[in-house]
């Protein structure tokens, strides 16, 4: 049999595949159709990206209810074609809901952190990972249970007292500046646990929600492990590795959420690109996010006398970079980079859309302040994606002035208030451009290649 006709049975045979009910074999299409179909979804989504005003999910724009077509893409082979390998990546990510066999994602599915792996897996992978020893598997990935003891009276103090018993370890209670608990407002303490052993070998980050009304601990724990050392006896190697893991605090332990609870666990790396995000705490009697007034910065992580240097030095404790992990995400699923450094035409754009209204000199000082890549830049800070949460790129542009985003949007010659938020409208037009792009750019290469 000649290899033309060993490529047309193939096609036939990819062709004729059984599909899901409602989803389309993209896998199978060739030529224009592939082209226009390809084309029609990255416009689609492009479209949900600028409409949809929270966490980017593809089947929350439009009519309600319906799930964006591309959501619905198949293939049935066993490697994706490769003009569709970027929209594969982003749709698993992207879609939670999904009449192709594809696992869906986000809230009240197995895979609510926005993993193509369920989050039961994910811990599997990550007690893989951060281990003491041979058999000591996963025990790096659990709270001390001194410390889970402690918090179920709700009582900070107590908290605070088996914190001081670890060796090495320190604290922080403060109110976030851009993150409230549900039901609980934006103060919490945060805890610092080193390992014991020289060189240390992981440190694990516990945040504890309190609560704005009784001042006792509130039901969110958030959980984060950074590896130290690389682990030839991990499941992966080479690179420092970050995990989380969410639990509801209740007065008999911390019980898990995702995987197979009922409780919501969000996608924890769109707000995390970088694992551990810097702290800034609001100052006491400001407003902190939710706008009640904020708990006074108190704590063993504050050094110095001045308030100012106390800030600066919780800025810098949590920037350490790390390779996403364990398994089950890859950071191209996101998407490019949002508010690219070199971006070609940007004066143009802006002024025929998104701030069309303002004069020459105030458009200008839009562009001025859309080159997010100048800090996030995957080196110092982590990079901007479509999967970056956009309720936190609008609080940080557009409400916060006590941390705000970018640099020098508040000063005196900065953006109005207005004019702040004509800033976010321009990144979310600019990147949905940027994201269609991105997502067709692969048509003119061979299908298989």
């Amino acid at each position: 049999m000649t290899r033309s006709v060993q490529m047309s049975l193939a096609a036939a045979l990819i062709i004729l595949a059984p599909v899901a009910s409602g989803a389309l074999d993209v896998c199978g299409l060739e030529g224009e159709t592939l082209r226009t179909t390809l084309e029609k979804g990255a416009a689609e989504i492009a479209k949900t990206y600028k409409i949809t005003a929270k966490q980017l999910s593809l089947n929350e724009g439009g009519t309600p209810g319906k799930v964006n077509q591309a959501c619905n893409w198949e293939c049935s082979r066993d490697d994706v074609i490769t003009p569709m390998v970027k929209a594969f990546g982003f749709l698993q990510y992207n879609c939670a809901k999904t009449t192709a066999p594809r696992r869906p994602t986000g809230k009240g599915t197995k895979s609510q952190m926005g993993l193509s792996i369920t989050d039961d897996e994910y811990c599997d992978a990550a007690d893989a990972i951060f281990r003491s020893g041979s058999s000591g598997v996963g025990d790096l990935m659990r709270v001390p249970p001194s410390l889970e003891n402690a918090s179920k009276s709700g009582k900070v103090q107590e908290l605070i007292d088996a914190v001081e018993a670890i060796p090495g370890a320190v604290w922080l209670k403060f109110s976030s500046t851009s993150v409230k608990n549900d039901n609980d407002g934006a103060a919490r303490i945060l805890i610092l646990v080193p390992d014991s052993e020289d060189p240390p070998r992981f440190e694990q980050w516990i945040q504890i929600a309190i609560n704005d009304g009784s001042g006792k601990l509130g039901r969110n724990v958030d959980f984060l492990a950074r590896q130290l050392v690389s682990d030839p006896n991990s499941a992966i190697d080479g690179g420092q590795v970050v995990a989380f893991r969410g639990y509801s605090r209740t007065s008999s332990g911390f019980v898990p959420e995702g995987g197979s609870s009922s409780s919501e666990l969000s996608k924890c790396y769109s707000c995390h690109p970088s694992g551990l995000r810097p702290i800034v705490p609001a100052t006491e009697g400001t407003k902190a996010e939710g706008g009640k007034p904020a708990i006074k910065p108190e704590g063993t992580m504050l050094v110095g006398a001045d308030l100012a240097e106390q800030l600066e030095h919780v800025k810098t404790i949590t920037k350490h970079l790390a390779v996403f992990g364990p398994t089950g995400y890859t950071a191209s699923q996101n998407g490019p980079r949002f508010g690219p450094s070199s971006r070609s035409g940007r004066e143009e754009f802006v002024k025929a859309g998104c701030a069309a209204t303002l004069a020459e000199d105030r458009r200008q000082e839009i562009v001025n302040r859309m080159d997010c890549e100048l800090c996030h830049d995957a080196s110092d800070r982590g990079a901007l994606t479509a999967g970056t949460s956009r309720i936190t790129i609008f609080h940080k542009v557009v409400e916060n002035m006590e941390a705000p985003m970018p640099p020098g949007v508040t000063d005196s010659d900065g953006l109005s208030a207005s004019e702040r938020k004509i800033l976010f409208k321009c990144l979310k037009a600019e990147y949905a451009e940027i994201l269609r792009e991105w997502l067709t750019s692969d048509l003119l290469m061979a299908p298989g290649s």
